[in-house]
């Protein structure tokens, strides 16, 4: 059965998700609903790339102009004709020597494509850079760390980004194959296995999804974290509830970002004044979809939902596919587009959620979302089939050529003009406040920890000040404490003179006593005689009254 994208992945463990019984069926799929087709969809041509057998790989494909590109998990590349389904040519990464000693290339991830250059990763740690025009390898390099996202190169292509299972965030110069630099925040220990390909903003910031629950905005010159936006949140009562991954791409519709997590909610966030606008309760560990209206997302458990971009309202819910793995969606012309675990294709009306149009197209299932491109549908299938459809109705595929362009321009418009820094030192690294070599980044770092040291050290010393201070307040209020109890018993008669006692004493002796003058001793009479002299003393110099 194939892996789902929501298998948790330990160092060296992956884990899955199974009913504490065999009698709870709470998250077993539902039947596949009955649909009354309201149109046609045509199969206009299908083609065998080789597929992922049983294992996890979300290898997605790439389009040019012309042709579209695909990979196998076992190391087949291939170029196909966007006409025909016509095969151009293909080339075996299985051959070559680095993947001699393992069970196949294990490409995983995806393949990207800009211009005459296209890359694809492995799960054996190593990034490919193909020509696209034949498939020749124009260089390769070992990350150490298996490739599971979709690589992606800036807006000019002379750079490649890859992010690895170590959360280690590299860039590549694409003539070359230099490694530029490479950042990145360490991976949760429990954490999803999917991880989300990088939002490319022009040839200037990347927008990448981590296992933490953040959005980290990333300079392309020189890897600079410059801003650092919280989606998710670690909270829960066992290590299952705090898993937070954003692993969706995020998604950037003009100033705002887009960006959900696996646990922690849809935010909207304002790029231009780094300003939180909303945070909304929908949940999703797969891409979303767009028009200039809408924002499409499919929950865990198979929900597909429609929200307004405009006030965040939900336009419509379908929960008719529940725990059916729905793929992430696209927008095709009016409907959403997504498939299921059974080969299911499902047609979602954009006005009101209603399936319109359903077809089982491939029995081996579909993983990946669906792809659009110059009016075609095109849905990629485990066991590698890749299909081509089209409406049947003229009017429909205009409209999705129309809104595909729409699409594209938003696209193009992302956050442009805008400037993505937020200055400040967070946690998990410095925001420059502009670009920086990569020398000036470390002495910026380095001023900043010296910085650091100086105020630990004051803090330190105040600290050692105020235990002075305390010492000597304790000491000053000993003493003064001490005064106080030496001058209670100065002004009670304590110590004065030699043979003067206290008005205690004195009371005593003041007393009646017995007349029994037969043992009354001379010595007595001279105390008691000594004591009346005492009082009258006290008396004369007002003491005792």
């Amino acid at each position: 059965m194939l892996k789902s994208k929501l298998a948790l992945a330990l160092p060296l463990t992956i884990l899955t998700l199974v009913g504490c019984s065999s009698s709870d069926n709470r998250f077993e799929p539902v039947d596949a609903p009955e649909v009354n087709n309201l149109f046609v969809v045509n199969e206009l041509w299908s083609s065998s790339t080789g597929g992922t057998d049983s294992f996890y790989s979300e290898l997605a494909p790439a389009f040019d102009e012309q042709n579209v590109y695909t990979a196998s998990r076992k190391g087949k590349v291939y170029a196909f004709s966007q006409a025909n389904g016509e095969e151009i040519w293909g080339v075996d990464l299985s051959d070559e020597a680095e993947n001699d000693d393992k069970r196949s290339a294990r490409l995983s991830g995806g393949v990207a494509i800009n211009g005459n250059k296209l890359a694809v990763g492995s799960e054996n740690g190593y990034i490919y850079l193909l020509s696209s025009a034949n498939g020749a390898i124009v260089w390769k390099n070992y990350l150490g760390a298996e490739v599971v996202a979709k690589p992606s190169f800036n807006f000019s292509g002379d750079k490649l980004f890859v992010l690895d299972s170590r959360g280690n965030f590299s860039a590549f110069d694409t003539f070359s194959g230099t490694k530029l630099w490479v950042t990145g925040d360490a991976p949760q220990p429990l954490r999803l296995r999917a991880q989300p390909e990088p939002t490319v903003v022009g040839d200037e910031y990347l927008l990448v999804g981590t296992s933490s629950g953040k959005v980290n905005v990333i300079l392309q010159s020189n890897g600079a974290t410059v801003n650092q936006i919280n989606v998710g949140s670690a909270t829960g009562a066992n290590a299952l509830d705090r898993v937070s991954d954003v692993a969706s791409r995020p998604l950037v519709l003009g100033r705002v970002l887009y960006s959900a997590s696996y646990s922690g909610g849809l935010v909207e966030y304002d790029l231009g004044t780094f300003n939180y606008l909303t945070k909304l309760g929908y949940q999703t560990s797969r891409d979303m979809a767009y028009d200039n209206q809408s924002l499409v997302l499919t929950s865990d458990d198979g929900s597909v939902y429609c929200v307004n971009v405009e006030d965040n309202s939900q336009r419509w819910a379908n929960t008719s596919l529940g725990y059916r793995q729905v793929t992430a969606p696209v927008i095709y012309g009016d409907y959403a587009v997504v498939g299921d675990y059974e080969g299911y294709l499902y047609f979602l009306d954009m006005n009101d959620g209603s399936i319109d149009y359903m077809d089982r197209v491939d029995s081996s299932g579909i993983y990946n979302a669906s792809y659009v491109k110059n009016g075609k549908l095109y849905v990629l299938a485990k066991d590698g089939t890749l299909a081509c459809y089209s409406y049947a109705d003229g009017a429909k595929e205009s409209s999705a050529k129309y809104v595909e362009n729409i699409n594209n321009l938003i696209s193009l418009k992302a956050a442009q003009g805008l400037t993505l820094h937020h200055p400040g030192v967070y946690d998990s690294g410095i925001y420059a406040p502009n670009s920086m070599s990569k020398e000036q980044l470390e002495a910026r770092r380095t001023a900043i920890k010296r910085a650091v040291a100086q105020q630990e050290a004051q803090i330190a010393a105040q600290r050692r000040a105020a235990a002075q201070a305390a010492k000597a307040r304790a000491e000053y209020e000993a003493r003064v404490k001490a005064y106080e109890q030496e001058r209670r018993e100065r002004l009670s008669g304590f110590g004065i003179a030699p043979g003067v006692r206290s008005d205690v004493e004195s009371m005593d002796n003041q007393k009646p006593k017995a007349d029994n003058t037969q043992n009354t001793s001379p010595e007595v009479e001279q105390s008691s005689q000594g004591t009346n002299e005492a009082q009258e003393q006290r008396k004369s110099s007002n003491f005792g009254i």
